[in-house]
């Protein structure tokens, strides 16, 4: 609904027409070689269908998309010369001895195919292919030498009756200039000489234009521009004729059906009207970067291409806004006046000036205005003159001249004041100052006394009260004194007092009455409480986006504002509702000075805003449509994981790509052709079966995506340009197909896997089955056995014990013995000792005695006694004792040593029990003596040596 509100303000406001505005520079945006990667020089322009730029260069066919440029190359040597579309978006080119079409198979980039084999001849030199047109017949290939025409797959060849120059389609109509004969058309399959042409004989012929109904406009390069209309060629004389003839025509275009622009060797482009009035020229010092325009091109959107002897220039002349920048010299822009038929233009260097009548036409430039260079504030006129504030004063502006009226610094801005109007109040950093009309004109009058605050917004009521917004303190009321030179009483109004913050309060007019911009709203004043309230009254105002920082109202009433997020104008509709206008002015919205927002609305035609770097200029009278659709590709998806590019193909939709899951990373690089203002264009994508909502709008052109899960996707992008246009989406679809371990021979696989797993689980389930019955059984057979195990290491500990105790009572019954055998032993060796004493006492006896009888019952006795001591009764039970004690010690012995004696083996048994000597001789009944030579003998039967002791030897037998 808005967008026709604006379409049908422009219509029944003004006489709306599509044309070039003389006034201000059209925005230029410059492409060096650096930023397209390629040669210097640029022969020719084309457009697709798409709305992709094509260059004819020095080192192939560039192709720009809006972001990217790519360099098609075809030959080092030869630079391309010629580039054309035809209808059926197919890319021609032409260079030295060949001409072809871009082809582009699939999704691989576009590459360069020669059509030189089709020739009749192939192996002819013909030079460089200087044009390349589209007519019904099909496609004309031009060089110097001979004229190709394409249909069908068949050339045709065409000679000149001297040499060709240059050839040139005029709707359908193809024009052939010989130099030496003169002008040719192709007319059925022949050349036929233009008989109304005489006059083109002996020059150059650069450039044929339609200007209507077959009237044409010739320009060629040393003999001017001539018209041909009804029959008769005719010089075009007009300043612009004499403008580009100076300058040696090189290229020409015809834009917007109603204009002309002509590319100069010399100077840059004229851009002219069908009568040849010059409504711009635009070289090197407005913004070219080169001032020879070898060519010109007219795109879908009648904005301006130039291909340049060094770079490529983009002019955005379908648009009612210009620019009057730091390109003529003048610095940031404060303030403007138009007065006496001259444009005032007031800047941070100084004021400027320049001749309006006939702006475009003047090779005048911005001329400095003697004695203001420094800041200029303000610019107002009061009865006939011209009022400048500047930061050294106040000036008064005769001509080119400016004279200093008041040296007190800083002068904001000045207002009449209603009850004296021949005083002037101006505002400056420290207070008031009066200016007072005199009959040589304004001249200071007094510094007001009592108010020394900044008062760079100013006010006066119908009270008289002056009103006062300062940037950090809040609102002034001031009284003056009634010689108005003296402040009696003033008022500052703050927080408390109703505005919103004591900081950025914006005083501005309207219909007579003053309001206060706040941070969040419009406020009046209320005299019945003396107070600021939010003043809500007018809607328009109150919904602006962010805080409105300066406004200014037109002859119509309509109200040019510029607010913090966006400017424009209200248009004052018949029903006195107003309409808000922003789109034309989007572009400058990032432009202003910040804290110094300017706008001034000369007229409807006319309207000045203050930028950064100059000023920009709008007309309402220039018709732009700002609702127009566009589209945006999808460029390029790049996929370094396998190093593979896939290439936008217009004549190849997406049918979609697989990618392997292990090298799923991508980077989608994407574009929009809409070249206006390229560096305010947004994207958005969404990612379907990934994305959860639109991403936010971003001016990043290309998106990586990596690591993504398998399935099916498609990318949408779209574009959305300055004026909140949104374009057609962008789709791009690919498959990322599963790891290996989920692919479908996979599934197949695992399928079969899992048949052969249930089988084998079931095998091995019954298996297991069995192996448990088998273990059941195997458990109660180890029970059965652990139980036997248990009996028998019962049984077998009870027959320990039993053996134990049997053991015990041996043992017992072995130490009885043992002792018995010991007691036995120490009885014998005592009863011995007694036997042995007794003896002796015989033997003592019978040495004495000499009675016989005596000696022989003494003698007998003794027998009794040696019988005694030697009784082999009683060996025998010493024997048997000591075997019992000692397991069969005798029959080891004997075994051991068949010949030891009886006696010896006794004498053994006594070592063994560890008696003594003494303690053997008494069993043996011999002397110690005897018993070491006995002992002696034993050792050698026994065969031991001397390191062996006889008691351990026998023990361990």
């Amino acid at each position: 609904m808005q967008r026709a509100i604006i379409i049908l303000f422009f219509f029944l406001s003004f006489k709306t027409v599509a044309q070039v505005k003389s006034t201000g520079t059209p925005y230029i945006v410059n492409y060096n070689k650096t930023e397209y990667s390629a040669g210097t020089q640029n022969w020719g322009i084309a457009q697709d269908e798409n709305g992709f730029m094509y260059f004819a260069n020095n080192d192939g066919i560039l192709r720009f998309d809006g972001f990217h440029w790519d360099l098609i190359e075809i030959s080092r040597s030869a630079p391309v010369r010629s580039i054309a579309v035809d209808k059926a978006n197919r890319v021609f080119a032409g260079l030295n001895n060949d001409f072809g079409v871009l082809q582009q198979n699939g999704t691989n980039p576009p590459s360069f195919r020669s059509l030189r084999h089709l020739l009749p001849n192939p192996e002819i030199e013909f030079g460089e292919i200087w044009k390349i047109h589209e007519i019904p017949q099909g496609i004309v290939f031009q060089s110097f030498d001979y004229l190709f025409l394409l249909n069908n797959n068949q050339i045709e060849v065409i000679e000149p009756q001297s040499r060709f120059h240059f050839s040139f389609n005029v709707n359908d109509r193809l024009f052939l200039h010989e130099p030496e004969i003169g002008l040719f058309e192709y007319i059925n399959g022949s050349i036929n000489k233009v008989p109304w042409a005489g006059e083109l004989k002996n020059t150059e012929v650069w450039s044929i234009l339609e200007i209507k109904d077959n009237h044409l406009l010739i320009g060629t390069r040393n003999s001017g521009i001539f018209r041909f209309e009804n029959g008769v060629l005719s010089r075009w004389d007009t300043p612009a004729n004499d403008l580009i003839t100076k300058n040696k025509l090189f290229s020409a275009a015809k834009i917007m059906d109603r204009q002309f622009v002509f590319g100069t060797i010399l100077n840059g482009i004229v851009i002219t009207d069908i009568d040849g009035n010059i409504l711009q020229h635009i070289n090197s010092g407005r913004g070219l970067q080169k001032n020879t325009v070898l060519s010109v091109f007219s795109d879908r959107k009648n904005n301006v291409w130039l291909g340049l002897d060094n770079g490529i220039d983009y002019i955005e002349i379908n648009s009612p806004l210009s620019f009057i920048t730091e390109n003529e010299g003048l610095g940031t822009g404060y303030c403007s006046q138009v007065f006496q038929d001259k444009l005032y233009l007031g800047t941070n260097q100084g004021l400027y000036v320049k001749s309006f009548t006939n702006f475009s036409e003047s090779e005048e430039t911005f001329k400095l205005v003697e004695n203001t260079a420094g800041q200029v504030w303000s610019l107002d006129v009061f009865d006939g003159q011209l009022i400048c504030g500047h930061n050294s004063g106040t000036f008064l502006i005769q001509d080119d001249r400016a004279v200093n009226i008041s040296e007190d610094e800083g002068a904001w801005k000045y207002i009449r004041l209603k009850e004296n109007p021949d005083l002037l109040l101006g505002g400056h950093y420290n207070g008031l100052v009066l200016l007072q009309k005199t009959s040589d004109g304004w001249a200071f009058y007094k510094k007001v006394k009592g108010f020394n605050e900044s008062s760079r917004f100013l006010f006066e009521d119908d009270k008289g009260n002056i009103w006062i917004s300062h940037g950090g303190k809040g609102v002034f009321k001031v009284r003056l004194n009634e010689s108005t030179d003296s402040v009696i009483q003033y008022s500052i109004y703050t927080e408390p007092d109703g505005l919103p913050s004591n900081e950025n309060n914006i005083l501005f007019s309207l219909n007579n009455e003053f309001f206060i911009s706040g941070i969040d709203g419009i406020y009046s004043y209320q005299e019945s409480s003396d107070s600021f309230k939010i003043y809500d009254q007018f809607n328009e105002l109150s919904s602006l986006d962010g805080q409105l920082l300066t406004l200014k109202t037109d002859e119509s009433e309509n109200i040019w504002f510029i607010a913090q997020n966006e400017s424009g104008v209200l248009r004052r509709n018949e029903d006195l509702n107003y309409t808000k206008i922003t789109a034309p002015f989007k572009p400058l919205n990032d432009k202003y000075v910040n804290g110094f927002e300017f706008v001034y609305p000369y007229s409807s035609d006319h309207v000045f805003w203050g930028l950064d770097n100059g000023f920009a200029h709008y007309s309402s009278k220039i018709f732009k449509s700002y609702s127009e659709e566009f589209q945006c590709f999808i460029t390029k998806v790049e996929m370094p994981s396998i190093d593979s590019t896939i290439y936008f193909n217009p004549n190849h939709p997406n049918t979609g790509i697989e990618v392997p899951f292990r090298r799923n990373a991508f980077r989608f690089h994407y574009a929009a052709p809409f070249y206006e203002n390229l560096d305010n264009l947004q994207f958005s994508y969404y990612l379907d079966n990934y994305s959860e909502e639109w991403s936010g709008w971003t001016s990043d052109h290309y998106r990586d995506f990596t690591n993504l899960p398998e399935g099916n996707y498609s990318l949408r992008v779209k574009a959305k340009n300055i004026y909140g246009i949104e374009s057609e989406v962008a789709v791009f679809n690919f498959t990322i197909l599963p790891p290996w371990y989920r692919s479908q021979i996979a599934w197949f696989a695992y399928l079969v896997l899992s048949v052969l797993l249930i089988f084998f689980i079931v095998k091995f389930v019954l298996h297991r089955i069995e192996l448990s019955r088998r273990r059941e059984i195997l458990k109660h057979e180890a029970e059965l056995k652990k139980k036997e195990e248990k009996y028998q290491h019962q049984a077998l500990v009870a027959e320990k014990e039993i053996i134990r105790l049997r053991n015990e009572k041996l043992k017992s019954e072995m130490l009885h013995r043992d002792k018995e055998l010991a007691n036995q032993t120490m009885n014998i060796i005592h009863k011995n000792k007694s036997f042995l004493q007794i003896k002796e006492e015989i033997q003592h006896l019978l040495k004495k005695t000499d009675d016989n009888q005596l000696k022989s019952k003494l003698i007998s006795l003794n027998r009794k006694l040696n019988k005694e001591i030697d009784n082999k009764q009683q060996n025998q039970i010493f024997e048997t004792y000591f075997d019992e004690v000692h397991e069969d010690f005798f029959k080891q012995l004997k075994h051991k040593f068949p010949g030891i004696s009886p006696r010896e083996m006794r004498l053994c048994a006594y070592i063994k029990m560890n008696l003594t000597s003494k303690e053997i001789a008494a069993l043996l009944n011999i002397t110690a003596r005897g018993v070491e030579i006995s002992r002696y003998r034993l050792r050698k039967k026994l065969n031991l040596s001397r390191d062996t002791n006889l008691s351990t030897f026998l023990s361990n037998i």
